[in-house]
């Protein structure tokens, strides 16, 4: 949204100092052309952003520029600190620190803030290694050399060259031109074995990460239908339902059991999230998951059989 890039410039200007415009052409995945009527947007609401030319120049705030409360309220400025506060407590970039430290000059010091009010990001040791490494890489352009764990167990080395990196459902993942496949590919963290940077740099692909999306929607829409799964739920696992599926996807009923009806892509995905549920749930249909599913508990028992 053009608000969120306009916001997202100021904080960058605040942080960088300094950058052109190609640069955040680049950050936020626009055109230059876009950029330049944002840097005029920003000028003409009265924050005071000067062009400088020259292969050093770039676009920079006027010195003791403080943002007025009429562009940004204290509330927004707050979200922001506690966003930038749970990144780097996730992430371990140290360099957050000083944007911190410029957003609380930009915030009154009447000290105002709610501390019962925090936003966590759950994160792994491991994890933030892999985020700084991968984060740098997309810096410096550099190919990094993972090991890496397919969705079906399989190990394989894969040179990437990392284009971003996202939160999603409290997994950290990162998208990257993988160079062992050819195309565009999403890692999940928890799944990079080993991660290394080469002494090879890369000249950033012109995509987005919209690109990415549109791939993966033509991928389904070629290969894979969706199928329908009726689930029937007791109501001491409504919390349950509720943390797992969407709200247009349940019907609660007079009787107190729960509906659910959601669509997945493969067998295997529907039971891999039903098996969760042990016993507290029961297929209604479609009758060939049902079998797979007695077949799957049929081959777990198997497991257990000289006990």
């Amino acid at each position: 949204m053009k608000i969120d890039r306009l916001l997202g410039i100021i904080v960058l200007l605040i942080y960088r100092k300094k950058i052109k415009a190609a640069e955040l052409s680049r950050y936020f995945e626009v055109s230059e052309r876009t950029i330049y009527r944002d840097i005029d947007s920003l000028n003409r609401a009265g924050i005071p952003i000067v062009s400088l030319p020259g292969q050093e120049g770039g676009y920079e705030l006027m010195d003791r520029f403080k943002l007025d409360k009429k562009y940004l309220t204290l509330d927004e400025l707050l979200s922001i600190q506690w966003a930038l506060k749970s990144i780097e407590k996730a992430t371990g970039f140290e360099d957050i620190n000083e944007l911190i430290s410029k957003i609380n000059q930009l915030i009154d010091s009447v000290p105002i803030q709610d501390k019962n009010i925090q936003l966590q990001i759950s994160h792994s040791n491991y994890s933030t290694q892999h985020i700084q490494t991968i984060y740098k890489s997309i810096q410096n352009c550099r190919v990094i050399k993972i090991r890496y764990v397919d969705h079906k167990g399989n190990e394989t080395e894969r040179d990437i060259e990392s284009m971003g990196i996202f939160l999603k459902d409290t997994h950290w993942y990162t998208w990257a031109y993988c160079l062992l496949r050819n195309e565009l590919r999403v890692f999940k963290l928890t799944r990079i074995m080993e991660i290394d940077n080469t002494n090879r740099f890369f000249t950033r692909r012109p995509y987005t990460i919209e690109d990415l999306y549109e791939k993966e929607d033509e991928k389904l829409e070629s290969s894979i239908r969706p199928f329908t799964v009726c689930l029937q739920f007791s109501q001491e696992m409504r919390a349950q339902v509720l943390d797992n599926f969407q709200e247009n996807e349940i019907v609660n009923n007079p009787d107190g059991t729960i509906i659910v009806e959601k669509n997945y892509y493969t067998i295997d995905q529907a039971i891999t999230q039903i098996i969760n549920f042990r016993n507290k749930v029961r297929i209604i249909y479609p009758k060939e998951l049902i079998l797979k599913f007695i077949k799957c508990l049929d081959d777990t028992i198997k497991l257990y059989k000289d006990l």
